[in-house]
């Protein structure tokens, strides 16, 4: 394989990156996975997850260990950050010559194929980018856990937190614990040292591993589970009411199911299926670069 005609993308986020490569046909011929890749999370740990994932597509497109692409197409959260998007660029070799948007970006650019429209990411953060049919591009939220992200994973799983806190504090000895608490035991435990690891935790990645105990239990009928994605559902909506009426929606990411029905019966036929990743984006706008530039 002639790695020279290949793309290499970069789609990053605080759970984890995937890196993909494309051929001049728009074909994926390689993949990996890697550690988070939000400049938010760190920009060294950043550049060390995507290098480990460089390392990985070497393999596979028979290329050494040491081999570095001569482009890389970034989507990358956090990098909005001017300090950060500088200091990470500032890793990266000087025989790459990255470009970097943001994560959102990308995915809305893979999930409406480039037309206009609306691309809702829910996963350990949150955030809505939209192109309108002015080809106007906007985006509103992603302002970052704890402040921001709200209905996202880190928000599902510090709520979860903070219900278990006054429950704990306002018990009495009739109480009994509820099974989402008790799953919630089992990850935080119960001395009070434990706990304040997790109330004091300013690492989004360590909060929304908690959300899956909250969309277990709404799923199976928990009503504190059901009343804090409701309320999720409810910033989902207030997002999707910030772009314009009338574009199609696209829902991605780690919680696309758990808001998927309810938006559903909101939006009707203005949800739909999205037409491809965030990876498939990045190749997209590699591509428009490069026929505007030549």
């Amino acid at each position: 394989m002639n790695s020279e005609n290949l793309t290499i993308v970069v789609d990053g986020g605080a759970s984890g990156c995937r890196l993909a490569a494309f051929d001049d046909f728009g074909k994926q011929r390689a993949i990996a996975q890697s550690g988070p890749a939000s400049l938010s999370t760190g920009v060294d740990k950043a550049w060390q997850h995507i290098s480990q994932g460089i390392s990985s597509l070497a393999a596979q497109i028979g290329e050494a260990d040491n081999w570095l692409p001569q482009e890389l197409w970034m989507g990358l959260a956090g990098s909005l950050q001017s300090t950060r998007y500088d200091q990470f660029l500032s890793l990266i070799p000087d025989a790459i010559d990255p470009v970097v948007i943001t994560d959102g970006h990308a995915q809305l650019l893979g999930a409406a194929g480039g037309k206009p429209g609306i691309c809702l990411a829910m996963g350990t953060g949150s955030v809505i980018h939209w192109l309108d049919a002015q080809g106007n591009l906007n985006h509103a939220g992603g302002w970052g856990y704890p402040i921001g992200d709200e209905g996202s994973g880190a928000w599902l799983g510090a709520q979860l937190v903070n219900h278990y806190i006054w429950y704990r504090d306002s018990q009495t000895t009739n109480d009994i614990l509820s099974t989402m608490f008790a799953a919630l035991e089992q990850h935080i435990g119960t001395d009070v040292s434990d706990i304040q690891m997790w109330t004091t935790s300013n690492s989004s990645t360590n909060i929304a591993s908690l959300a899956p105990i909250v969309v277990e239990s709404a799923n199976n009928g928990d009503e504190l589970a059901t009343v804090i994605v409701n309320s999720g559902t409810d910033y989902c909506q207030n997002l999707i009411d910030l772009a314009p009426a009338n574009l199609p929606v696209f829902l991605v990411g780690g919680l696309a199911d758990l808001y998927r029905a309810p938006l559903k019966k909101i939006y009707g036929s203005r949800c739909q299926p999205a037409a491809g990743n965030a990876l498939n984006g990045l190749y997209k706008f590699a591509e428009e670069q490069r026929s505007h530039n030549s």
